[in-house]
């Protein structure tokens, strides 16, 4: 027993290791090498994490649309397509702009005839007036009136003076959103958009689908393909090209086709396009362990060689 409390005294009165200058510049360097190593791997998944953020968002606002126009009575529903029915019909569409270009539509924000269209298709509860899902190039997006940069750095916003996304005779929809944003993708992936592709918009429940037919690249403000076919249904699609550089617009025409038939395969406007799992986390807690490990790991003493 007294051996037992002398040795725990001896252990008490060894003197605690101090570090020594060089130590101590050492750790001052692996820790400022370790923080720049964590923000060097942020900024190489900031793209991945803040669009997998975003589009759990866009899911969100999806969803949120589809809940409320559920819980909107038929009634009430038909009378507010009825009513942006009769818009189309009435539409006298004049020379349209380039949003990314002109301020013509922010001038008109605030006019009684603005809104007016900022009022059609609106139930209560949710901003977004409709979605798109574009299954083949991954896109799926809530819509919303007007091209401000606020609404097409959200989602797909609907150009003013086209018609509404209701589709019918005489009608071309034109919508827009921007493209390699480094937070969202938008439509980046629509630059992959191919002829023949399927895609469909979902407006007070009611899904009307569209086939590609054209993919066209014009300069800014060359909008003759925005025109109204005569007794046709198309939409257009569009968006800066090349991505970062946008001196062009891609421009994909889509003309109506008659939905999946009644008991077929149909998908269902809800969550939209999952998030998927965030890769981009695993990538940062292991990369930064990783670098912590190789910095921090203390150094294996060499073992003496035996004497003779």
């Amino acid at each position: 027993m007294t051996d037992t409390i002398e040795g725990r005294h001896r252990l008490e009165r060894q003197p605690k290791k101090v570090r020594t200058k060089k130590q101590k510049q050492r750790l001052a360097t692996n820790i400022f090498l370790q923080i720049f190593a964590m923000f060097g791997i942020g900024l190489l998944i900031y793209p991945d994490g803040a669009d997998w953020v975003n589009s759990l968002g866009h899911n969100s606002e999806i969803s949120g649309y589809t809940r409320q126009i559920e819980n909107t009575p038929p009634e009430e529903r038909q009378r507010i397509l009825d009513v942006a029915y009769n818009y189309n019909d009435q539409l006298e569409p004049g020379p349209l702009t380039d949003p990314y270009l002109s301020e013509a539509e922010d001038a008109l924000v605030g006019s009684e005839v603005y809104k007016a269209y900022e009022e059609m298709l609106r139930v209560s509860g949710t901003d977004a007036i409709g979605t798109l899902n574009y299954p083949d190039v991954n896109i799926a997006l809530p819509m919303y009136h007007g091209t401000s940069d606020e609404v097409i750095s959200k989602g797909i916003g609907h150009l003013y003076g086209t018609s509404l996304p209701v589709g019918g005779p005489s009608t071309r929809a034109v919508v827009t959103a921007h493209s390699g944003l480094p937070h969202a993708k938008l439509f980046t992936e629509l630059h992959d958009a191919q002829v023949g592709d399927i895609f469909w918009f979902s407006v007070l429940g009611e899904e009307h689908y569209y086939e590609v037919r054209e993919l066209e690249t014009v300069l800014p403000n060359e909008t003759d393909s925005f025109q109204i076919i005569e007794g046709e249904d198309w939409v257009t699609l569009f968006t800066c090209t090349p991505v970062g550089v946008n001196s062009h617009r891609l421009l994909v025409h889509a003309q109506r086709i008659p939905g999946p038939e009644a008991g077929g395969e149909q998908v269902i406007d809800g969550d939209g396009i999952r998030a998927g799992f965030p890769w981009w986390l695993v990538i940062f807690i292991g990369g930064s362990a990783l670098v912590a490990l190789m910095l921090f790991m203390p150094a294996r003493k060499k073992k003496k060689k035996a004497t003779a």
